[in-house]
């Protein structure tokens, strides 16, 4: 049997969590573990800005002295804390599995307001000192006013509580690890592709001396190679940037259907400028090349979107500053139909923002019993901004995801569907007969004349019917074409349109990510 593992470790309540969870794992194969509590400078230095400190070792020195001279057999890290290089004997020879990686927004009752992007009232005061957060809180919502924030989670709860701020951001993982009570504060779970979390945020690394063999084939035996693989592509991204750590970056990866998926941001202060990128690719190389192409380097292309200019400020603001030309001429208008009455059912689901808008225009009469469902978190917003709360909100990204999820809560009953005109139906087929029903237009769409000759790199549709319409005036040869989602993708490929890529999320900010990774 090997010796006593001796598992160095930081004494805040969530780094004694992962020293208790490791200690676990390495006894259930037989070994024992004792956790030796050492003080780091990040534990000591309370009055610096959080982003003047992350990455630089301030968390990790003294426990990677301590394996260097023999101390402890074991260093247990958040992953995300650890500078991309080590100090000269040491390695990370194995990771955890990862927790939820998202940041959780806590809002104290009196800040709360779920008409508001991320649940905030306007002018709310955020407490955060991380650059990575303060730069996605303001791309997000420029109104917000940032306030720095130290201390341990428990610590940064009590000065939400003691009203010091209106809202806090944490990541979830240390909440969900720590089973924090939340009960008196609201907690709003921002997903990571939305808002970005820090490289390997999550996950925990397992450091020990290059040299101890023995130490290495018994960590292997805990080590998650999928988890491995992405967050080695966030970590890389990391590492080849100019000005590592310090600067307020993002990186998100998924490796799905054999691709990696990664989403990054990156907000460059001397140039005052916010990037974020989507793409996907078979090489990992290759994802962390792009990915550093895209944030980095300015682009020099035309985009034509069909939209309007007024409808496309989140794709604009998105794009700002890259060397991106935008052409927005929207092929396409809508008139409305004149309803009269409707059937009265349990359910209302909204396909589109579009719909929401010409079914309340009107004031038609409905039930006071009738719940509301959206498409994705577009046209929830709509609906949010008319002061209704939607019971169900679908996947953003997969039409069919979104069927399947919402055949769970309306099976067996009414449900009335609000749209176009010979609209697609995409819901309503993947529906069949598990539910009642009923069809009702209350808009139709009409081709609008555009010009017959709109050049562009990189082409991108909002619909079916925008594809339709653009196709029959515009003869020039598309090169590369977005789809806001798999039905305007298939509309595409119906016309032999060769390169056609789907945008992650049918909003305009999943359209604006996968545009700056092509």
């Amino acid at each position: 049997m090997f010796r006593k593992i001796i598992l160095g470790s930081r004494g805040s309540e969530l780094a004694l969590w992962q020293a208790n969870f490791t200690k676990t794992q390495l006894e259930k194969l037989g070994y024992s573990v004792e956790i030796l509590i050492i003080k780091t400078k990040g534990d000591q230095i309370q009055h610096l800005s959080f982003d003047k400190i992350e990455g630089k070792g301030f968390f990790t020195k003294e426990l990677e002295e301590a394996l260097l001279d023999g101390t402890i057999d074991l260093a247990v890290h958040s992953h995300k804390d650890l500078p991309t290089t080590y100090p000269e004997g040491l390695t990370i020879a194995a990771v955890s599995y990862r927790e939820d990686c998202s940041e959780s927004i806590l809002i104290s009752p009196e800040a709360l307001n779920l008409n508001e992007h991320l649940g905030l009232k306007k002018g709310a005061i955020v407490g955060t000192s991380s650059a990575r957060r303060k730069s996605q809180l303001l791309n997000i919502r420029p109104d917000l006013i940032i306030k720095d924030l130290r201390g341990n989670v428990p610590t940064r709860i009590n000065k939400l509580r003691d009203k010091m701020y209106d809202a806090i951001v944490l990541a979830s993982a240390g909440l969900n690890r720590l089973n924090i009570d939340l009960e008196d504060i609201h907690r709003n779970v921002v997903p990571p592709t939305t808002f970005i979390p820090a490289p390997a945020q999550g996950v925990l690394a397992f450091q020990i001396r290059e040299s101890d063999e023995d130490m290495k084939r018994i960590i292997l035996q805990i080590n998650d190679a999928s988890v491995a693989k992405s967050i080695a592509i966030e970590r890389k991204v990391l590492n080849r940037m100019d000005g590592g750590c310090l600067l307020p970056l993002g990186v998100y990866c998924l490796f799905e259907e054999d691709k990696f998926k990664v989403w990054a941001s990156l907000f460059l202060p001397e140039e005052n400028k916010f990037k974020r990128v989507y793409l996907e690719n078979n090489s990992a190389e290759e994802s962390v090349n792009k990915v550093l192409n895209a944030l980095i380097k300015e682009q020099s292309k035309t985009v034509y979107i069909s939209r309007d200019n007024k409808e496309t400020a989140t794709f604009r603001n998105q794009l700002a500053g890259t060397g991106i030309e935008i052409i927005a001429e929207a092929p396409i208008a809508f008139e409305a139909i004149n309803v009269n009455h409707i059937p009265l059912t349990d359910w209302i689901f909204f396909s589109s923002k579009t719909a929401v808008h010409y079914f309340f225009s009107q004031e038609i009469p409905y039930s006071s019993i009738s719940k509301f469902a959206a498409m994705g978190s577009t046209t929830a917003a709509a609906l949010t901004e008319l002061g209704i709360t939607p019971s169900f909100v679908g996947n953003d990204k997969n039409t069919k995801t979104t069927a399947q999820d919402f055949m769970e809560v309306c099976k067996g009953t009414s449900v009335l569907f609000p749209g176009a005109k010979n609209g697609m139906r995409s819901i309503q087929h993947e529906l069949g007969d598990k539910a009642i029903l009923h069809d009702i237009a209350v808009y139709q769409t009409i081709q609008k004349d555009i010009s017959s000759n709109i050049d562009a790199d990189i082409h991108v549709f909002t619909s079916p019917s925008t594809v339709k319409s653009f196709l029959n005036q515009c003869k020039l040869p598309i090169k590369k074409a977005v789809a806001i989602g798999e039905t305007t993708a298939s509309a595409l490929l119906e016309q032999g349109i060769s390169e056609v890529h789907i945008a992650p999320f049918t909003t305009e900010q999943g359209l604006a990510d996968i545009v700056l990774g092509l």
